[in-house]
């Protein structure tokens, strides 16, 4: 069975931006992309993320929307 995706929230929901994960509500860091996720950038902007809680160690993509990708490439 797969895990559910952490849950993300932009800035103006959350206030501060910050993403938590779906399976403990730890907060998620931004890690390197593997070569696969470059891959996947080029047709749907996503990120990298890891749970910082020792005991999740969740890992994943999750998309960013337009406003995002936009203010990131400048």
């Amino acid at each position: 069975m797969k895990p559910p995706a952490p849950h993300e929230e932009s800035a103006d929901e959350s206030g501060g931006g910050k993403l938590t994960c779906a399976l403990c509500g730890g907060n998620l860091i931004r890690i390197p992309r593997r070569a696969s996720d470059r891959l996947l950038n080029l047709f749907v902007p996503v990120h990298r993320y890891r749970c910082s809680r020792f005991t999740c160690q969740w890992t994943g993509n999750l998309r960013i929307d337009s406003r995002t990708a936009k203010s990131l490439e400048t």
